[in-house]
């Protein structure tokens, strides 16, 4: 994606000003994908620096904060996104790091880096998105947008690492509770797609005998087709029957892999 400079992403997005946006309150979105076997998190370059954060911004004086979110997330060209609202985070020291980071080459709109490296705490939300069916775009404060794998981490700013360490433990609660699986997976997959994304949410292996059996005694998929891959062989595709997949979800029966 084309590097935009710091100055006009900020004209852009504060055209109204920081006195338009709540005070010391941000948000930031932890969205998921799963390119298989790979569970993957959205990060942005941070104009001016050689790190990278969760998307997110600010929420406006009149704004409620779940609009805010879906607001910042369009920008990124996200709109049909599973979201759920993860927690606070609150450190007072968190974004140290970054004010203290200066960019020699870039002076203009200094009450601006100013008011955002000001302490902020930031309500984190998770979502998840079908990964290969997901045009991003840079979004609201960034000039680059990338998909990084959960396992390799690199250059995040703040605590960016671990609100992504934190979300991904919640997420395993979560996956037994809401519509995860389906919110993350294609319409069509394999089995072995399927207990990938599961290996990845858990972080351990699961039995692929295991696996099959469980799944499709609770009924949760059903065959649709099938495809060959690259040597010929023939794999069964499946998808979510939905009913089915929800009713598991709030029911007292749970996979235990």
């Amino acid at each position: 994606m084309e590097e935009q400079s710091i100055n006009r992403i900020l004209k852009e997005y504060f055209k109204e000003g920081t006195k338009s946006f709540l005070p010391h309150v941000s948000i930031n979105n932890v969205v998921f994908g799963y390119d298989h076997p790979h569970l993957k998190v959205l990060v942005q370059k941070i104009p001016g620096y050689d790190l990278w954060l969760l998307p997110g911004g600010y929420i406006k004086d009149d704004e409620n904060i779940d609009d805010a979110v879906y607001r910042n997330l369009k920008l990124n060209g996200i709109e049909n996104v599973f979201l759920r609202q993860v927690k606070t985070f609150g450190d007072a020291h968190r974004i140290t790091a970054l004010s203290e980071t200066k960019d020699e080459n870039n002076t203009n709109y200094e009450n601006i880096r100013h008011w955002v490296s000001s302490r902020f705490v930031t309500v984190v939300y998770y979502g998840l998105v079908r990964y290969h069916q997901t045009r991003i775009f840079n979004g609201a404060i960034s000039s680059e947008s990338i998909w990084m794998d959960v396992d390799s981490l690199q250059n995040l700013a703040v605590d960016h690492a671990s609100i992504i360490t934190e979300t991904r433990k919640i997420l395993i609660t979560e996956l037994q509770n809401f519509p995860v699986a389906s919110s993350l997976m294609p319409d069509t997959f394999t089995l072995n797609e399927l207990r990938g994304l599961y290996e990845a949410i858990l972080k351990r292996s699961i039995d692929r005998g295991t696996f099959r059996r469980k799944i499709l005694k609770q009924g949760i998929v059903e065959q649709v087709d099938k495809r060959k891959d690259a040597l010929g062989r023939p794999s069964i595709l499946f998808r979510f029957n939905m009913d089915s997949y929800i009713n598991s979800l709030s029911g007292e029966t749970k996979f235990g892999f």
